[in-house]
C-alpha cells in the first residue's frame, strides 16, 4: 500500500460540515501555526473560521478579560468570526472594552464558574427569565457554548459559539474537542507574551547587561541564562541545575547572607527581592551581580517561582570602592586620611581594653618641609611627600598603618608592640628617610625627620590623648635639634609655651 503524506492546512476538506472529523480537522489545521507562537493574531482568526464552519454555528468570538474586580468586570471583544454580515458584532461600541456591574447573582456565578476553568452551554428558550435569557434575545442567539480560556491558571478570556439559527445542544465530545482548541489559544497567549517579554529582555540587556534566571518551588531546580555564567558570549543553552549546585557558583562569603536575606524576603511575603553578591564565572573570575526578583504563587497561594533579572553591576562597585578609598584615603599619597587614622585609633583602642594588647603610636614629621616647597616649589613638595610614604612603608614592610594627618605630618600605627620595639621601629624610620635622599627632575632632595613616639598599655583613653602624648614627644624632638626621636615617657617635664613650628 503506498504511503499517502499531506499537509495540514488541507485537512477537514473531504469532511462534511458539523460532524466531529470535521471539528478535528479544523483544529488539526490551526494546532501547528498557533502552537509554533507563530499565528498570533492573525492564526487566531484562522481558528474561529473553520471552528465556525465545521460547527455551522453564526458566530464564534473572543471577549478577553481586561480587568474584574469584587464589583465590576471589564472585557474586550477582540476575535470574532461570523457566518453572515448579520451575525456580526464586533466593532459595536456595547462591545468595546465595556465594563458591566457583577451585581446580579446570575451573572456572578457565571463569572466564577469562568475563573474555575468551567464551560457553560445555555438553549435561549429553556432559561428562567430574568437578565441573562434577556441578554441572549437581544442578539438573537437561539443557543450558545462558552469555554474559558486559562493562561497561566488565570482567566485569560473566553471563547463563545453563538447559534442564531438552531437550538443546538452540544455533546460531551464536542465541547472536549473545542476545549482543544481553547489550549491552543491559551498557548498562542502565553507564546505571545513570553515573545514579547523576551524583546524586552533583549533591550533590557542591552541597556544593562542582564541575565535571566528563576528557581522552581516544586523542582528545586534554579534556571539561568548562560550568558550569567560565562565570561564571553557563546552559543550555550540555558542552565537547569539543583540549588545545591547553582549555589556553587556563589562567592563563598555570599552564599549564607543571601539564603538567609532570600528566607527573610519570603518571610515577608511580597514586594521585590534585590540582592548584591559575587558569583564566580566559568573561567574562575568574579563579578559582582545585582538579582532582581520576585515571587508567583498558585491559585492556593502555594510558591511556585522565584524569578527575575541578574544586572552586571561590576562598573557600580569600582565606584562604589573607588568613593569609599576617597572618603577613607589621602588623595596625595593614597595612606589613610585623618579621619579614618582617629576612627582606627579608637579601634585599637577598644580592643586593648577588652584584650590588653597594647600598641605603639608615631608621629613623625618632615624637617624644614617649608623650605623643600620654597626652594624647589610645591609640585616638588608633593612628590617629597610621596616620596616619604614609599620609605616608610617599605621601611614597615606591613607591620604597620600609615596615615597622613595634615602637610608633612604623619602618624604610623604599630599594633601589638611595646616601648623598645616602637622605638626600634621608629629608629629605622628616622634613618631609612636619611638615607633615601628624593631624586626630583635633576635635583637630589635630602630629607630628615622628627619623631616622636608613645605607647598605649591597655587603660581607658582617647585618641586625643594618645595623639596629645606622641604630639608632646614629636615637639620634644624639634626642640632638640630634629632628627632624632624622642619617646614620650622620656619628656620628664612639660613643654614650655610657646611655638616650636613643626617644620
Amino acid at each position: 500500500m503506498p504511503i499517502s503524506t499531506g499537509k495540514f492546512d488541507t485537512l477537514g476538506s473531504s469532511y462534511e460540515a458539523e460532524s466531529t472529523a470535521g471539528l478535528l480537522a479544523a483544529i488539526a489545521r490551526s494546532a501547528e501555526k498557533l502552537a509554533s507562537g507563530r499565528g498570533w493574531p492573525d492564526g487566531v482568526n484562522d481558528l474561529l473560521a473553520a471552528l465556525g464552519r465545521a460547527t455551522g454555528v453564526s458566530r464564534v468570538w473572543i471577549f478577553q478579560t481586561v480587568a474584574l474586580t469584587p464589583t465590576h468586570i471589564t472585557q474586550n471583544y477582540t476575535f470574532e468570526w461570523a457566518a453572515g454580515p448579520k451575525y456580526k458584532q464586533i466593532g459595536m461600541p456595547m462591545f468595546s472594552m465595556f465594563t458591566n456591574p457583577i451585581d446580579r447573582p446570575e451573572y456572578r456565578d457565571l463569572i466564577e464558574s469562568r475563573q474555575r476553568g468551567e464551560w457553560q452551554k445555555t438553549i435561549t428558550s429553556r432559561i428562567k427569565p430574568g437578565w441573562l435569557r434577556d441578554n441572549q434575545e437581544v442578539q438573537k442567539i437561539k443557543s450558545m457554548l462558552t469555554i474559558p480560556v486559562m493562561v497561566e491558571d488565570q482567566w485569560w478570556g473566553t471563547l463563545g459559539f453563538d447559534d442564531c439559527e438552531r437550538e443546538y445542544d452540544w455533546s460531551d465530545e464536542e465541547i472536549a474537542l473545542l476545549r482543544t482548541a481553547g489550549y491552543l489559544i491559551s498557548n498562542a497567549v502565553l507564546s505571545d507574551r513570553l515573545s514579547a517579554k523576551r524583546k524586552q529582555f533583549d533591550i533590557l540587556k542591552q541597556i544593562t547587561d542582564s541575565s535571566a534566571w528563576a528557581y522552581d518551588f516544586k523542582t528545586g531546580q534554579v534556571w539561568c541564562s548562560p550568558e550569567l555564567i560565562h565570561s564571553l558570549p557563546m552559543p550555550t543553552d540555558n542552565f537547569r541545575l539543583p540549588l545545591r549546585e547553582a549555589l556553587g557558583w556563589v562567592h563563598p562569603e555570599d552564599r549564607h547572607p543571601s539564603l538567609e536575606a532570600v528566607r527573610a524576603y519570603l518571610r515577608k511575603g511580597g514586594g521585590v527581592f534585590r540582592r548584591d553578591m559575587r558569583l564566580f564565572t566559568d573561567c574562575g573570575d568574579i563579578r559582582w551581580v545585582e538579582f532582581i526578583g520576585n515571587v508567583r504563587k498558585g491559585n492556593s497561594g502555594e510558591l511556585r517561582q522565584f524569578a527575575g533579572i541578574a544586572v552586571d553591576i561590576g562598573a557600580r562597585k569600582r565606584e562604589e570602592e573607588r568613593l569609599r578609598k576617597e572618603a577613607v584615603t589621602d588623595p596625595l599619597t593614597g595612606v589613610m586620611n585623618r579621619r579614618m587614622f582617629l576612627r582606627t585609633l579608637q579601634e585599637h583602642i577598644d580592643r586593648s581594653l577588652d584584650e590588653g594588647d597594647g600598641f605603639g603610636l608615631l608621629l613623625i614629621d618632615i624637617d624644614w618641609f617649608k623650605g623643600v616647597n620654597d626652594r624647589h616649589g610645591h609640585v616638588a613638595g608633593d612628590y617629597v611627600l610621596r616620596h616619604f610614604v614609599q620609605v616608610c612603608s617599605a621601611a614597615l614592610d606591613h607591620q604597620g598603618i600609615v596615615a597622613r594627618l595634615g602637610g608633612d605630618e604623619f602618624a604610623v600605627l604599630l599594633p601589638d608592640v611595646g616601648p623598645d620595639e616602637a622605638r626600634a621601629v621608629g629608629e629605622k624610620l628616622r634613618r631609612n628617610v636619611v638615607s633615601s635622599p628624593c631624586l626630583f627632575e635633576d635635583k637630589r632632595i635630602l630629607l630628615t625627620a622628627s619623631v616622636g613616639v608613645t605607647v598605649h598599655d591597655g587603660g581607658v583613653t582617647s585618641p586625643a590623648r594618645i595623639v596629645e602624648s606622641a604630639d608632646l614627644a614629636l615637639y620634644s624632638a624639634k626642640k632638640s635639634g630634629r632628627n632624632c626621636l624622642v619617646a614620650a615617657h622620656d619628656v620628664a617635664c612639660k613643654v614650655p609655651d610657646g611655638d616650636a613650628a613643626h617644620d
